[in-house]
C-alpha cells in the first residue's frame, strides 16, 4: 500500500494531514483532545501503517514515538508524495536544516499554494527557496496546531494526522541512548 491508498483507505471522512518531519518534533502536535495519528513506515510495498494505528497523539505517545527510529528513505517519499495529484487535505513539510527542500520540491505544484505547509522550529532561512518553489504558507511548529484550526471550516471537521518521519536517527546521532525499540 502506498501513502495516497493508505489515505484513502483510512482517512476518507477526515481533513488529513501528512506530517513530513523529525520524530523528535512531535510534542508540537499534541494537543486536547488528542487527534488521530497514524505513523507510516517504509516497507517493500512503499509507506505504509503498522497494526497499531491509528491511535491517538497523547503526550505519552508523542514520547513513545520519538523513540521509533525509523528507516528513511527520500527517495521513496518524493516518489509517494509526488503521487499525490488530488488530495483534499494538508501537507507539513518539516524544515530541519533545509532538509525539506528536497520533498517540497517532490510535493506537485498543483498541491503547494493551496494544500502545503513549511512548519520549521524557531527560524526559517530558507524561505526565499521555498517560495520561489510556489510556497506561501510558513508557520512555526509552535504554532501550527493554531494554523490548523484557523484552516477549518467546520468544528466538526474530523482530522487524522499520518506521519512520516524523515530524518534517520541511531545512536550516534540522537541524545537518548538506543533501547534496541
Amino acid at each position: 500500500m502506498s501513502l495516497k491508498n493508505e489515505i484513502a483507505h483510512r482517512y476518507a471522512d477526515h481533513f488529513t494531514v501528512i506530517i513530513l518531519d523529525n520524530e523528535v518534533t512531535l510534542d508540537a502536535f499534541v494537543k486536547t483532545p488528542p487527534l488521530s495519528w497514524t505513523r507510516l513506515v517504509r516497507t517493500t510495498a512503499g509507506y505504509t501503517a503498522p497494526k497499531e494505528y491509528p491511535t491517538l497523539l497523547t503526550k505519552e505517545e508523542s514520547n513513545r514515538e520519538e523513540m521509533n527510529w525509523d528507516r528513511v528513505d527520500l527517495d521513496r517519499i518524493q516518489l509517494e508524495i509526488g503521487e499525490l495529484e488530488i488530495f483534499d487535505g494538508l501537507i507539513a513539510i518539516g524544515n530541519n536544516a533545509a532538509q525539506g527542500l528536497p520533498l517540497a520540491k517532490a510535493t506537485p505544484i498543483s498541491l503547494r499554494e493551496n494544500n502545503s505547509i513549511i512548519i520549521y522550529g524557531t527560524s526559517l532561512p530558507e524561505k526565499r527557496e521555498y517560495q520561489s518553489l510556489g510556497y506561501d504558507k510558513f508557520c512555526s511548529r509552535a504554532n501550527f496546531l493554531n494554523h490548523l484550526e484557523q484552516l477549518l471550516l467546520s468544528p466538526e471537521t474530523k482530522i487524522a494526522f499520518v506521519f512520516i518521519n524523515t530524518i534517520q536517527h541511531n545512536e550516534l546521532n540522537y541524545h537518548q541512548p538506543w533501547d534496541g525499540r
